[in-house]
């Protein structure tokens, strides 16, 4: 069967005067081209998307504590908690930016690539399956997991975030205000400094 296209131009005065149900379809017509043009671009897919495995509390924390003890791996896995996945991300998945990443642990996309190859190395491990996959990856240079593996990590980090607090408060020096009867020394410019300008 052939099928003909065919583009038509009309005037404002003709379109005024077209029957109200011409000038209905055109309506829809523009309007739905005008939606399809507002539409983002499509997000090509990570890889094997639909294999992604959920990673569980229990299973975040196992991994965090098989991992801490190198510093550069423990960085990225943390930073799958960041709360703000980039652009719309094909749900139950969540989207990160590997630039942004890079940049936030300061590592190279090789040494990168070692800690994302540790990381779910530990998860096979933990899960006793040598296929489980935690990560996918696009050609737009961002990294996938799923929902509820980001949330399990952002479990665990506002619970470190917590334990680290108390911590924090009552290390020594740690207190914002001078302790009674502390009088700090007062300390002025130096003799050069001053001289210089009353110069």
């Amino acid at each position: 069967m052939e099928v003909i296209v065919a583009s038509f131009t009309f005037s404002a005065e003709q379109i005024r005067s077209a029957p109200p149900e011409v000038r209905q379809w055109i309506e829809n017509d523009v309007v739905a081209t005008l939606h399809a043009l507002a539409e983002p671009p499509h997000r090509p897919s990570p890889a094997h998307s639909a294999e992604l495995a959920a990673c569980t509390p229990e299973e975040a924390l196992l991994m965090f504590e098989a991992i801490r003890g190198d510093f550069a791996t423990t960085q990225v896995f943390l930073e799958l908690a960041r709360e703000a996945p980039i652009g719309r991300s094909n749900p139950p998945l969540h989207a990160l930016n590997l630039g942004d990443m890079m940049r936030h642990t300061r590592l190279t996309d090789g040494r990168l690539l070692e800690c994302f190859r540790a990381i779910n190395q530990v998860f096979q491990e933990i899960r006793k399956d040598p296929e489980a996959a935690l990560f996918g990856f696009d050609e737009a240079n961002h990294v996938y997991i799923d929902e509820a593996t980001h949330r399990s990590i952002r479990a665990l980090w506002e619970e470190l975030v917590r334990m680290r607090e108390p911590a924090i408060a009552a290390a020594p020096g740690a207190t914002t205000s001078p302790s009674p009867g502390f009088m700090p020394p007062h300390v002025g410019p130096s003799e050069d400094v001053a001289t210089h300008h009353r110069s």
